[in-house]
């Protein structure tokens, strides 16, 4: 017979490890493993898995299930959205869990399928979060998920933001159907104000909800915008989750990032100031003999005895940033790491929308307090990898 202890939240950050433990009163028969099948929301197959029985069979076996589970997300949505509202789960996926005992039975090995134990179904956010910060993801979850009375966060930890009037923000809540809204309270240059709001569609499970905030779409003279989420918990609730502050366009050109965040959405930072671009080139070549004189006819051409059969371009950036205060400062750590970035190029050599993926090349980030680095700015290396065949002699 088996034991099987689950975790306890119902939605689990996948990136990180989604635990288990196993135990069962038969595991000292012989040839005896642990079976677990892993699945979807959509009842399918996932992955098979076989854990040993323990040298002490009465132990229990702790097994890990995230890499299976993080083998299902897609993140194509978050950062260039076209509509003002959108339900995805791109990034929230159910699974469930089936195990079973595996042993000896009259000379051949099977699966025992009337041992069958079936965990509860869980929800699996694609979220990476630092150890440190996992214990306090569990604590706050309720600010994550509507159950709070006062607070409903959405799946960032901006919440003073600095964009362009054309830029647009992309927030993403996790839903369980109890929002409402996304109320968005705009104030204008000549101090006065207008409200806003934007209505998503019913949801019939756990999701996540996306709203876009442009700020040219509520005027030409828009100072800086107020977010709130409306949403149902037993009464109508109304929360502040971010303001969004306008700037102007400088006599660079502006280049926006969109990067993946440790929740599994998008966030976005503007460079504003100088950027610069480079150009490195890798070229392959090899010694072809030649026969003859290495002089051509009439003695002005040389024969080409190391021709080029491989160029790889690699384009790089450099982009500086506005001065950051010191919780900005903080954030951005997160997008040094992120496994997903993308550059948003202003510039009529680029057909719009002009996302480029790149990477960050800097390995290394040191994080700068104002109270002893004074002002400073964020100065980026980001790369984009072109191999660009040329012709082959």
């Amino acid at each position: 017979m088996i034991t099987l202890t689950q975790p306890t939240p119902s939605i689990l950050p996948t990136f990180n490890r989604i635990l288990y433990r196993i135990v069962s009163n038969n595991a000292a028969n012989i040839g005896f493993k642990y079976v677990v099948k892993v699945y979807n929301g959509a009842n399918e197959l996932i992955a098979t898995a076989y854990y040993d029985s323990p040298a002490n069979p009465a132990n229990e076996v702790e097994f890990d299930i995230s890499k299976f589970v993080s083998t299902q997300y897609n993140f194509s949505r978050g950062f260039y959205e076209t509509a003002n509202t959108g339900n995805d789960n791109g990034i929230l996926k159910k699974f469930y869990i089936k195990c079973y005992e595996y042993y000896e039975v009259d000379g051949d090995y099977v699966i025992i399928l009337n041992t069958e134990v079936v965990s509860a179904t869980k929800y699996g956010l694609a979220a990476s979060l630092p150890l440190l910060e996992l214990k306090n993801w569990y604590a706050d979850f309720n600010n994550y998920n509507g159950t709070s009375n006062s607070v409903y966060k959405p799946l960032t930890d901006w919440n003073i933001i600095k964009l362009r009037s054309t830029d647009s923000q992309v927030f993403g809540f996790y839903n369980t159907n109890k929002i409402v809204s996304c109320e968005l309270k705009v104030f204008y240059t000549n101090n006065t104000n207008s409200t806003f709001t934007i209505t998503p569609s019913a949801v019939g499970d756990h999701t996540i909800t996306y709203f876009k905030v442009t700020p040219l779409t509520y005027g030409s003279n828009v100072s800086y915008i107020e977010t709130y989420i409306n949403w149902n918990n037993g009464s109508a609730r109304r929360s502040l989750f971010a303001t969004l502050y306008i700037q102007e366009c400088g006599k660079y050109d502006p280049m926006r990032l969109a990067y993946l965040n440790k929740y599994g959405t998008y966030d976005f930072f503007n460079f504003d100031l100088v950027n610069k671009t480079t150009f490195e080139i890798e070229r392959k070549g090899y010694q072809r003999n030649y026969t003859g004189d290495i002089y051509e006819a009439n003695g002005i051409v040389v024969k080409n005895i190391n021709p080029i059969y491989y160029v790889k371009e690699l384009q790089k950036w450099k982009i500086i940033s506005d001065y950051l205060t010191d919780s900005q400062s903080e954030l951005i750590r997160e997008l040094y790491t992120s496994p997903l970035l993308y550059l948003n190029v202003v510039n009529d050599n680029y057909v719009t929308p002009s996302w480029i993926p790149s990477k960050v090349s800097a390995n290394s980030y040191e994080l700068k307090k104002s109270i002893s680095d004074k002002l400073f700015n964020l100065e980026l290396d980001l790369e984009f990898g072109l191999v660009n065949q040329r012709q082959s002699i």
